[in-house]
């Protein structure tokens, strides 16, 4: 095989399953970048791996079926079951005007492959030093060296390498010749329709969030740390949590109907605007700012779950702040009459249940 001599590849961590642990005011590539930097490269693994490449935007239905196929593999054989996804996305590398949006961040995406009983979860940083990596050096420098793979999962339309020269045939051959299994992921029908992160993105561009999550398998959540913001909110008589989202494009906009989770031993009713805050300022960042109905208290700091329950309105631009409190008020009063029919699904939600059901 083709090796590129001297080629030094990202920098994989590890994440464990204390993932909620991971400082949510990074945005995603600033994360991703921190991380790597602390961490020793990948040396060769003792034991064998049953792997599985993709980006996992939402990790859905069909995501969940996979990892189930590989928990059941690694256990019947020994090995351990190892995820790499990419960050950023690389048609955002590669076309940043056209990306797909995101359905969740980096952060809750790890955290739910974690959930499906996954062993390791490594980043690969999508650079131009990825992008310029044969399908050869891939094979032999991350698949073979850096993970032992033993089984490969990957779609039977999954390209790589520069200039998407490797395909499902090139990782076949390269099996047979190393002594690994590559297996075609199998699509999940939902509602006779093929389960999708697109399918997903259109529902959420929608504000379907109840086809969406059904699609998932799963609630859909943001979490991180509560950050300060410029206390707007607070002075109007509605003090909000502030998460920050980064600048990559979210698939879902506008006011919610939530349940918030970490601030007490049961999660608390909220109302939560997702978006550029147009209001206030438009930078192109994303935030999250939930008011929690009925609570008072000083989350600054704090690692919360917010859990989408219903879409409730567009984000929209207000140019007077009386104007902007009357409707926060009909928000706030809509969504509580929303989460008194629909109680939270975590934490007594079972994702392993749930997935498949």
């Amino acid at each position: 095989m083709k090796v590129y001599r001297g080629l030094q590849l990202p920098k994989w961590p590890k994440l464990p399953k204390e993932l909620l642990k991971i400082p949510s005011d990074y945005s995603s590539a600033q994360f991703t970048k921190q991380t790597l930097k602390q961490s020793p490269l990948a040396t060769s693994a003792t034991q064998g791996a049953v792997v599985s490449i993709g980006n996992f935007d939402g990790v859905h239905r069909g995501h969940a079926q996979l990892f189930q196929h590989m928990v059941k593999t690694a256990k019947q054989q020994n090995l351990r079951t190892c995820v790499v996804t990419f960050e950023p996305h690389p048609k955002t590398f590669f076309n940043p005007k056209h990306a797909p949006a995101c359905i969740n961040r980096l952060r809750d995406r790890c955290a739910w492959i974690a959930a499906c009983g996954i062993d390791e979860v490594y980043i690969l940083q999508f650079n131009q030093t990825l992008a310029e990596l044969s399908p050869q050096a891939f094979i032999e420098f991350v698949l073979l060296k850096q993970l032992n793979t033993q089984h490969l999962w990957v779609g039977d339309d999954f390209c790589f390498g520069h200039n998407r020269q490797g395909n499902f045939n090139t990782l076949k051959q390269a099996g047979t010749a190393h002594g690994f299994q590559v297996n075609a992921i199998t699509s999940v029908q939902y509602n006779q329709q093929r389960v999708s992160s697109s399918m997903i993105r259109q529902f959420l561009h929608t504000g379907n969030i109840e086809l969406a999550t059904a699609a998932l398998g799963h609630p859909l959540t943001y979490s991180g740390h509560v950050l300060h913001g410029e206390k707007l909110g607070r002075t109007l008589g509605f003090p909000t949590l502030n998460l920050s989202l980064g600048k990559q494009t979210s698939a879902l906009r506008g006011v919610l109907a939530v349940w918030v989770h970490g601030l007490d031993t049961q999660p608390l009713a909220g109302v939560a605007s997702l978006g550029t805050r147009p209001s206030v300022q438009n930078n192109g960042q994303y935030w999250l700012e939930t008011f929690v109905l009925n609570w008072n208290g000083n989350a600054y700091g704090k690692n919360i779950t917010v859990e989408v329950v219903q879409y409730l309105r567009p984000e929209t631009k207000f140019s007077q702040l009386n104007t902007l409190v009357a409707q926060m008020k009909l928000d706030a009063a809509q969504a509580q009459s929303v989460l008194e029919k629909q109680p939270a699904k975590i934490p007594l939600f079972n994702i392993n249940q749930s997935f498949m059901t």
